[in-house]
This record gives C-alpha cells, sequence and structure tokens, in this order.
C-alpha cells in the first residue's frame, strides 16, 4: 500500500525529484492552482443553476397541472408535414364549452379519430405539459453547461501554460544538446 501511495505522490509531482526542471515545476505548479480554482468554483456554481433550473421547472410542472386538462378530442382536418401531420381537434371543456384548435402530432391520424389531448386556456396540445422529465433533463443540462464554463477557461489557461512551458523545455533540451556535442571524444 505505500509503495503504491508513493508512486501517485511521485507521479503529480510531491516529490523532490533532482530530474524535474523548474520549468516542469512551474508547469505543476500552475495545473494545481487552476486545479483548485476549478474545484473551489465549480460545484457551488453549478449547485446553485441547476437549483435554480429544477426549482423553476417544478414550478412550471405545478402550474401546468393545475391549467391544463386532459380531453378526448375528436379530428375534423389533417394536414401532412415533412415530419408529422398538422390536425384540427375539437373538445368539450370541463366546463361544458365546445372547441376547436391545432396541434402537430407523429402519429398517424385520420377524420374522425379520437385522440388524448391537453386543453387549457383555450388551446390544445397533443404532448403532456410540464413532464417531470423535462425538468430533469433541463437541470442536467444546466449543470453540464456550468460546468463547461467553467472548466473550459481555465483548461485553455492550462493549454496556453503547458505550451509555453513546452517552448521553453524544447529550448533547454536544445542547449543540452549543443553542449554535449561540444565534448571531444579521444586525443
Amino acid at each position: 500500500m505505500k509503495r503504491r501511495v508513493d508512486r501517485w505522490r511521485r507521479r503529480f509531482g510531491f516529490d523532490a525529484n533532482d530530474l524535474r526542471r523548474d520549468v516542469d515545476r512551474t508547469q505543476w505548479r500552475a495545473g494545481l492552482v487552476l486545479l483548485v480554482m476549478f474545484l473551489v468554483v465549480a460545484p457551488p456554481l453549478t449547485a446553485t443553476v441547476a437549483g435554480g433550473v429544477y426549482d423553476s421547472g417544478e414550478r412550471a410542472e405545478r402550474r401546468d397541472a393545475a391549467t391544463w386538462n386532459r380531453v378526448d378530442a375528436t379530428i375534423v382536418k389533417t394536414g401532412v408535414l415533412r415530419v408529422g401531420h398538422r390536425v384540427t381537434v375539437t373538445w368539450t371543456d370541463p366546463d361544458g364549452t365546445r372547441r376547436t384548435g391545432e396541434f402537430t402530432t407523429l402519429n398517424r391520424v385520420r377524420v374522425g379519430d379520437t385522440v388524448p389531448a391537453w386543453a387549457g386556456h383555450g388551446t390544445v396540445s397533443g404532448t403532456l405539459p410540464g413532464r417531470h422529465g423535462r425538468t430533469v433533463i433541463g437541470t442536467t443540462a444546466a449543470a453540464t453547461g456550468t460546468v463547461l464554463a467553467v472548466g473550459s477557461p481555465l483548461l485553455g489557461l492550462y493549454a496556453l501554460v503547458r505550451r509555453r512551458c513546452d517552448r521553453r523545455r524544447d529550448r533547454l533540451w536544445d542547449a543540452a544538446w549543443a553542449r554535449l556535442d561540444n565534448h571531444r571524444i579521444g586525443p
């Protein structure tokens, strides 16, 4: 176990290796600082953004549940679109009012078919509004976007530091090889 810990310690630069150059230590420190910055900023910011999106989605779910009603709608007209069908339907509201509206569906339908629909505020939809799955997907997308928005600039900054360190490292290697080539061998 101790060997494994020592190997990890050396791998991540926590040692006093004389073969490491200053440029190697500079790159390692920059990477460590940027990683700590990411770990300090990303989790709380992601939690705040994702929490706000989730709360907003839940409010929308409750509002939709209170304002949209499931109705059985009868198709009175269909039109073919590139994807799906545009249908005109009639339905009766819970208060007895007869209404007409349109929505798009992916299902193959004919005039006279009865389809489930959701009505509210004088409009109709073929999909259930305010589903919890949409809230979860939106929250996941917001969290992922936040992590990427925080991490991408830091990763880009590390790439610039690494590029600069690689250039410096190459110059040091070239100088070391030039010194080695200047040695005379023999009489």
